[in-house]
């Protein structure tokens, strides 16, 4: 009879250290993936606010090609007028810019059959010595399959105060390729 218990206790003993094993294993590996994804989101802001400040400096700096180099090769076929929408934009922004929030970056990953693309959706308050303007843009980070679609796709800059009225986070009527220009615009 106690052969049995000591076995018994035995075997309890090896099945809760087996079981303290595996989760430990596990919170390493959900800590390792918490890791990943934070070192991806740290990342994609700082793609962000790279493109954000290069935004900035072509506006200030009326560098009209700069801007323009920034959309995707896609997205420069796809649009009504890149340039008439540069134009548009150069003319009107302005100012200089006095701050800029640190943005809303969320991000939208596909992998399937090896193929992966990667998009952020782009958007600051940027506050210049003139008016407040909120600049949002979309950028293909990665296409593994089109390369061509790596870039700006679009590029929205309002009147902070026009918020409400424009925008959509450019997936209903501001959804374009090239630069967003208003309805009341002509093009």
């Amino acid at each position: 009879m106690n052969i049995k218990r000591l076995i018994l206790f035995i075997t309890i003993i090896t099945l809760s250290l087996g079981l303290t094993a595996c989760g430990s294993v596990k919170i390493n590996l959900m800590k390792a993936r918490e890791s990943a994804l934070n070192d991806e989101i740290s990342n994609d802001n700082k793609i962000g606010n790279a493109h954000i400040k290069k935004i900035i400096e072509c506006l200030e700096s009326n560098d009209k090609k700069g801007l323009r180099k920034m959309f995707s090769p896609k997205a420069l076929k796809e649009a009504k007028d890149i340039d008439g929408g540069i134009d548009y934009i150069m003319e009107f922004y302005k100012g200089k810019m006095k701050s800029r929030d640190e943005g809303t970056i969320p991000t939208k990953d596909h992998n399937e059959d090896g193929e992966r693309k990667s998009e952020l959706d782009c958007k600051y308050t940027v506050t210049t010595d003139k008016d407040t303007y909120i600049v949002f843009f979309k950028d293909q980070t990665v296409d593994t399959k089109n390369p061509d679609n790596v870039g700006i796709s679009m590029l929205q800059i309002i009147k902070e105060s026009d918020r409400k009225k424009y925008f959509d986070w450019g997936e209903g009527k501001s959804k374009c390729a090239g630069i967003y220009r208003p309805a009341t615009v002509k093009n």
